[in-house]
C-alpha cells in the first residue's frame, strides 16, 4: 500500500468523519474507470493508424 494512501484517508476524514477505505474507492472509481475508457480509446486509434509502439518495434 502506497503511504499517500493512508494520508488521503486522513485528509478525507477532515471532512468526513466516517470516511474509510470504501468511502476513498467510491470517490475514486468513477476517475479511474473513465481514464481507463480514454486510454483504452487512445490506444486502440494508435493502433488503428498503424502508429509504431515504440523504436524499432513496429506493429504486427
Amino acid at each position: 500500500m502506497s503511504a499517500t494512501f493512508v494520508l488521503t484517508i486522513g485528509y478525507l476524514q477532515t471532512y468526513k468523519k466516517k470516511a474509510g477505505i470504501g468511502t476513498l474507492v467510491s470517490f475514486t472509481l468513477p476517475a479511474a474507470m473513465a481514464m481507463m475508457v480514454v486510454w483504452t480509446a487512445l490506444f486502440a486509434l494508435w493502433y488503428a493508424l498503424g502508429l509504431p509502439l515504440g523504436p524499432g518495434a513496429p506493429i504486427g
